[in-house]
């Protein structure tokens, strides 16, 4: 169970994902992807038996053995919320752990035994992206224990991951109303946001993001998201800012610096922009579409050559990852 053979999966994912926006009402062609989708989903099945059948045997062993584990969250929990940027090799390596923080690390204080099981099967699911299947295991916790803030937290969370964005909004401005930690608000900003970026409304998505670091200085993916959002408002200089905090904390993460060299390209500064399109290619030789923006850049520039072998690199790398795809079904 490596975690290349979930990227994998994910990567498939969203190919599919895209040929579904292409093929329109082609009914061939969007069987063809439903099928994909039911063999991704049949690969992803297999880990969480495993990881289902490891769960009921802790649960067995504590009864046998009358011991009790104590349901904290993990130290992805806050990751899986706030949907982080793509991990590559040493890029969180300086995450800022709960404890770190000044904060408490949760734990779910809930006698339920079976309460308690949905609750961390729920979690698994949100954190294999299995959104429907978290809905489920966390909407049995909210009816089973309706105070616990929690269990609504996380399901907002995953209603706003599965796109449907009144479903979260209810649960999250429920939290929202009856929280009063600084952290557990920052996660409900930071989801509101995310939401109404999904929907292109930047300036509420805005000042959302603005919250969450007012909140919580340290949580540093929203300073990815604010600037994402400036630069979608065509706020440049603000959007450098944002990034360039970023990568004080995360120096080797590639999309950092590939939305940096897209931002100084913005701000006509292209010398900075290859700078840091050239970091981001060399941290991430294996997306097409960061080969593809630097040969933009040297297309830009005049270097021919050099674009025309970026351009060649994203073709090859494009049609490996077909490859793949259709190897892996």
């Amino acid at each position: 169970m490596k975690e290349q053979d979930f990227t994998k999966i994910f990567a498939d994912l969203e190919r599919v994902e895209k040929e579904l926006k292409k093929v329109g009402n082609n009914q061939e062609k969007r069987q063809a992807c439903y099928e994909r989708l039911l063999d991704l989903r049949k690969r992803m099945d297999r880990y969480v038996e495993h990881w289902l059948v490891f769960e009921e045997k802790i649960n067995d062993l504590q009864e046998k053995y009358d011991f009790l584990l104590p349901d904290e969250l993990p130290e992805s929990f806050l990751q899986a919320f706030t949907s982080v940027m793509s991990e590559t090799e040493g890029s969180y390596e300086q995450t800022p752990q709960p404890e770190k923080r000044g904060v408490t690390p949760m734990v779910l204080q809930v006698e339920n035994e079976a309460c308690i099981r949905s609750f961390r099967r729920g979690l698994g699911f949100l954190e294999l992206a299995m959104m429907d299947e978290a809905i489920t295991e966390f909407r049995q916790v909210v009816n089973q224990e309706p105070d616990l803030l929690l269990a609504h937290l996380c399901l907002g969370v995953a209603y706003a991951e599965r796109g449907k964005a009144d479903e979260a909004m209810r649960e999250l401005r429920l939290v929202q109303a009856l929280t009063q930690e600084p952290q557990t608000s920052a996660i409900v900003h930071n989801a509101l946001g995310n939401l109404y970026a999904d929907k292109e409304q930047y300036e509420n998505a805005l000042q959302e993001f603005e919250k969450v670091v007012e909140l919580d200085p340290e949580f540093s993916v929203a300073y990815f998201n604010l600037g994402a959002v400036y630069y979608n408002l065509g706020h440049y200089e603000k959007s450098l800012a944002a990034f360039e905090n970023v990568k004080k904390k995360f120096p080797r993460d590639w999309e950092v610096y590939f939305y940096l060299g897209k931002t100084y390209k913005k701000l006509d500064n292209d010398e900075a922009a290859l700078i840091n399109l050239l970091k981001a290619s060399h941290l991430a030789s294996h997306i097409p579409f960061v080969a593809f923006e630097l040969g933009l850049l040297y297309d830009q520039l005049g270097e021919i050559r050099k674009a025309l072998e970026c351009y060649y690199k994203a073709r090859k790398l494009f049609l490996e990852q077909e490859d793949q795809s259709i190897a892996g079904k």
